[in-house]
């Protein structure tokens, strides 16, 4: 798989963050959920707890080696499980507030200087733009997106994600 984006190794990431890494990989095997813990616990970050602050380096290290181990189809995978496994605010009920409020979720999982963003513009009544800049693998913002925007269409909406450009700011393009 291909390596993660340069980034500050500085900051941390909570245990919210790096259980619900677990908890995707565990949705499709307890074999996949175990190698994620052995993998947290090779990098120092052993049985990550939710209401905990982590070496956000030694996460995007551990996330890179689980990467590597389950490939990219299970990387969207996980990202697509991600939606259902944090606490959105009440307030958000389409998909235009959701992929608006994914930078202030990130921020707030997510500390230190340089940590990236997300920036969702509107483009149409059924679309838009959105920009990732993190140090996770673009199948993981692919696979969440996606999910993100599946889980607020109030019709069940067709949801499209197609990827515009990579680097160390991804661009994707979004319709539902």
């Amino acid at each position: 798989m291909a390596r993660q984006k340069a980034f500050s190794r500085d900051g941390e990431v909570s245990g919210q963050t790096v259980r619900s890494v677990v908890d995707g990989v565990g949705q499709f095997s307890s074999a996949y959920e175990d190698r994620a813990l052995d993998i947290l616990n090779d990098h120092g970050l052993p049985e990550p707890e939710e209401d905990e602050w982590y070496s956000w380096g030694a996460y995007i290290d551990a996330f890179e080696d689980l990467a590597d181990t389950v490939g990219p189809k299970t990387v969207t995978k996980i990202g697509s499980e991600i939606p259902d496994l944090v606490e959105w605010p009440p307030t958000i009920d389409n998909v235009e507030g959701a992929l608006a409020a994914l930078d202030e979720q990130y921020q707030n999982t997510h500390r230190g200087d340089e940590i990236g963003y997300y920036d969702f513009e509107k483009s149409s009544d059924s679309g838009g733009v959105i920009e990732c800049k993190n140090p996770y693998p673009d199948a993981l913002d692919e696979g969440l997106l996606k999910a993100t925007a599946e889980k607020f269409s109030d019709d069940g909406a067709f949801v499209r994600v197609e990827q515009t450009s990579d680097g160390e700011v991804s661009t994707f393009q979004i319709s539902w």
